[in-house]
């Protein structure tokens, strides 16, 4: 389980650019469950990512998993725990290697990039070629032999999120990951992530810039304004909330908080 405990992220601290990105956020994830983060553009959705992720550290609160306190551990560190798939997917993937050798080095456990071809056997390629094919993601099992730096965007997003399982991540942090894409391939790749996530039972937190999809396919919705929870629904109040209601929340305004904050880090 995901506990996140009062975080305040204050960006150009002690300047006259100071901002309050995210401020007094709190909520918990339990296993297996699926949050979706929605919001305005600057409502504190990908700061509070990025944390999860460890790309950026709090000026005030915590972060635990399973009840063991990890708010100053390293991204390296963190990494071992949160997976994460952000737009940018070129952390996540080898381009100069296929589609298959990507799939391939991510079961290989501290291995070197030049080991993989070596480990590739006849049962792999089709094992892989069975999944994606099972995924039904646009024929991409058609490209196993492709490299990744010739591939469209949808399918390496689909490939980051197959590495990120594929490497036993026990939670996958998921940022806006469709954004660019036109309408139909943005659709796939969603309902893909869907399909994912959901077969390996994957504790996901995600931000996405489709709220209907959002409400179909999360557990729950956690609504931040000026970098604060405005709304936590799940259960029969997110069954029975409509769209047009939903959107309503996103501009909620929240008790802005005047906690003293100081570096815990």
């Amino acid at each position: 389980m995901i506990d996140i405990e009062d975080a305040f992220v204050v960006f150009y601290a002690g300047t006259p650019l100071e901002r309050v990105a995210l401020r007094g956020v709190k909520f918990s994830v339990q296993d297996g469950e699926v949050v979706s983060i929605l919001g305005n553009n600057g409502s504190g959705r990908s700061t509070l990512l990025r944390f999860l992720a460890g790309h950026i550290q709090l000026n005030f609160g915590r972060l635990w998993y399973n009840k063991v306190d990890i708010t100053a551990q390293s991204l390296y560190s963190r990494s071992k725990i949160v997976s994460s798939v952000f737009f940018n997917n070129n952390v996540c993937t080898a381009g100069s290697l296929t589609v298959l050798e990507n799939l391939v080095l991510a079961t290989l456990s501290h291995q070197p990039k030049s080991c993989v071809r070596e480990a590739i056997r006849d049962d792999m390629e089709e094992r892989f070629y069975a999944q994606l094919r099972n995924l039904n993601f646009m024929e991409m099992e058609n490209l196993l032999h492709e490299k990744v730096d010739n591939i469209p965007k949808p399918y390496k997003q689909v490939l980051a999120l197959l590495i990120a399982v594929i490497k036993g991540a026990k939670v996958l942090v998921i940022d806006e990951h469709s954004t660019g894409l036109d309408e139909e391939a943005s659709h796939a790749l969603l309902e893909a992530t869907s399909k994912i996530i959901r077969s390996k039972k994957m504790t996901t937190i995600m931000v996405v810039n489709d709220p209907e999809f959002a409400l179909k396919h999360s557990d729950r919705l956690v609504v931040l304004n000026y970098g604060q929870v405005v709304a936590n629904i799940s259960g029969e109040e997110k069954n029975n909330i409509k769209l047009e209601d939903l959107y309503m929340t996103f501009n909620k305004k929240p008790k802005i908080s005047d906690k003293k904050m100081s570096v815990n880090v």
